[in-house]
């Protein structure tokens, strides 16, 4: 109650501003999926449920649940912009990522807390958890000659890439439907908070046709300047027919969220993470897009642990085990993901999409972190993930759609849960239908 009587406050307080262009939007999508071999659904959970995974979260059976966001997350948020003169606008952006299905506030981290034996499909982006512009909270100031600069919390130069630059390098492009999609284990910054970065300052500039990016996240950490500090740069060419877009991170001390048993607890593990992704676009004839790309994310173990071993709350919630490389398959890891497909608008209102994706991993040394207690250890043994998605879209007006998805996914090695040897399954399916309506 107190979050909405702020949000209408802000509300308030920006339409009533003078010479401001205010506007007030959002995407609402709902839907219903089948997983088979998946977790519970939680209403607080970014899409409902997560339909990828790594190999720590038990799979229970066959569920059907509401997918808060089949295609695009549900949000709603207030933006702005004011003419200061000389060719410069001031612009504000506050987003929050919500569920359709309960009105609440999306929470990833905290969906499975209070449940045994890691029992909700609690995988995908940490970065959202509870807070009340969670997507986006920004100011900036933008120039054609000098170009634009941002400061606030806003998406990683990666998660642009895969999911905004000219309509995203994701050939699916659905969050419940594609593994590096906004809310996928892979994309972004992979399952840490990093898809999102706090305390940044993003600048970009575009020369014709061509736009360079950078951004750096500021730690914050008292006599240590570099820890949970975030840098990243981006090039790319977006010509009418073909684009490219290369980009690179490195965040230290980046947080991995996972589920407790606890009630309002998660679980916490800290790691530096350094990726690049490289992508391709090709537009064949008008009606047909191809977009194929390479991800390489790697894991390592923190270069502050003393500093991450004082933290007890992440999000506000208690922290409680706090792993560093420590616990069972959280070694030092390295992704390597691969993808391509396309889009086909086969009518002015119908619209076909299908992706092929390959997320190789190739385990590193487990590495043991003073100030972390440890109990059993395994090394966690290669294996790769391999997916299959088709998307299909109907347009009843400029501003509804109906869709239809479906993704399989087969696993093998160190990407089964509980690796090759435990039991679990190899092949996991996806079904969705819904409806989304943006304002």
């Amino acid at each position: 109650m107190k979050k909405s009587l702020i949000a209408l406050a802000a509300l308030s307080a920006v339409a009533g501003t003078a010479h401001a262009d205010v506007t007030l939007y959002g995407i609402l999508d709902l839907g219903v999926a089948e997983l088979t071999h998946a977790g519970n659904f939680s209403s607080t959970f970014v899409t409902g449920a997560g339909p990828t995974g790594p190999g720590s979260y038990q799979k229970i059976g066959t569920t059907i649940g509401m997918m808060n966001g089949g295609e695009y997350q549900t949000r709603w948020g207030i933006k702005g912009s004011e003419d200061i003169g000389n060719g410069t606008q001031a612009f504000f952006r506050l987003e929050s990522a919500i569920s359709a299905a309960n009105g609440m506030l999306s929470s990833s981290g905290l969906a499975g807390a209070g449940y045994p034996n890691k029992s909700y499909s609690m995988v995908v982006d940490t970065s959202l958890n509870g807070q009340l512009f969670g997507r986006a909270a920004l100011i900036g100031l933008s120039n054609n000659d000098w170009g634009t600069i941002t400061v606030g919390r806003q998406n990683s130069l990666e998660l642009d890439i895969i999911t905004a630059i000219s309509g995203g390098y994701d050939p699916v492009n659905a969050q419940m439907f594609s593994p590096i999609n906004f809310s996928g284990f892979y994309g972004g910054g992979g399952a840490t908070d990093s898809a999102r970065v706090d305390n940044s300052v993003k600048y970009s500039k575009n020369f014709g046709d061509f736009a360079f990016n950078a951004l750096y996240g500021i730690g914050g950490m008292a006599g240590n300047t570099s820890a949970r500090s975030t840098g990243e740069a981006s090039f790319g060419y977006e010509g009418k027919r073909i684009g490219f877009e290369l980009a690179a991170q490195e965040a230290q001390d980046s947080t991995n969220i996972f589920t407790d048993p606890s009630a309002n607890t998660v679980g916490a593990q800290f790691l530096n993470l350094k990726s690049f992704t490289a992508t391709l676009r090709y537009q064949v004839i008008d009606p047909v897009k191809l977009t194929g790309g390479y991800q390489r994310i790697q894991w390592t173990t923190p270069s502050n642990p003393g500093a991450d071993a004082t933290l007890t709350q992440v999000y506000g919630y208690t922290i409680n085990p706090l792993n560093a490389f420590t616990g069972e398959f959280l070694g030092e890891k390295t992704y390597n993901i691969y993808w391509a497909g396309g889009k086909w608008q086969v009518t002015q209102a119908f619209r076909l999409s299908a992706g092929y994706y390959d997320a190789q991993l190739q385990a590193g040394n487990y590495n043991s972190v003073n100030g972390f207690n440890s109990g059993a250890v395994k090394a966690q043994p290669s294996g790769s993930d391999q997916y299959i998605s088709v998307l299909a879209d109907y347009d009843l007006s400029k501003r509804t759609n109906l869709y239809a998805g479906l993704m399989f996914d087969k696993k093998s090695g160190g990407q089964i849960p509980g690796g090759p040897t435990g039991g679990q399954p190899d092949t996991y399916n996806t079904y969705g239908v819904g409806i989304v309506h943006r304002f």
